[in-house]
């Protein structure tokens, strides 16, 4: 696994250094309600069975929610008051041999990947992300925010 706590040196374009916008692609702005966890479940569920990737679904639900939940958890500052909520998205882009899912939320911050505790309720998502992914990391996102990306690999 790459070091996921590497920054990229100088400005990068996210986009194209990440591929996402190439077909197929599919994006989902994380709205502001309390189901918003299930509905990024839900959004990845329904891109995978149309794109024909039973096989990976699974699992790329799950590591689709745990990035969203830590980008709504630790991502999303509370506004000040008259201040729009910061936007979260879930972009997920199919490639010949992987699926990358991507999640980019406005703050800075740098995920870390902590061993959990046995019975901690809290730091075991990107362990998970860890163990079901092939490879995962982030990148900064222009002037301020970051994108945190996990690939899976597809059945061949």
């Amino acid at each position: 696994m790459r070091d996921p706590d590497s920054r990229s040196r100088g400005p990068q374009d996210l986009t194209a250094h990440l591929s996402l916008g190439a077909p197929p692609f599919a994006a989902y702005r994380i709205g502001e309600t309390t189901s918003c966890l299930r509905d990024a479940r839900r959004f990845t569920s329904d891109v995978l069975r149309r794109w024909g990737l039973e096989a990976v679904r699974e699992d790329a639900v799950q590591v689709a929610s745990e990035l969203v939940a830590n980008a709504v958890r630790h991502g999303r500052r509370t506004p000040p008051p008259g201040a729009s909520t910061p936007v979260v998205w879930l972009a997920l882009t199919r490639r010949p041999h992987t699926l990358l899912c991507v999640v980019y939320d406005p703050s800075d911050h740098r995920p870390r990947l902590m061993p959990p505790a046995p019975l901690a309720e809290h730091h075991r998502g990107l362990p998970i992300v860890n163990a079901l992914s092939d490879d995962w990391g982030w990148k900064p996102a222009g002037e301020s925010g970051k994108a945190v990306w996990a690939r899976l690999s597809l059945p061949t």
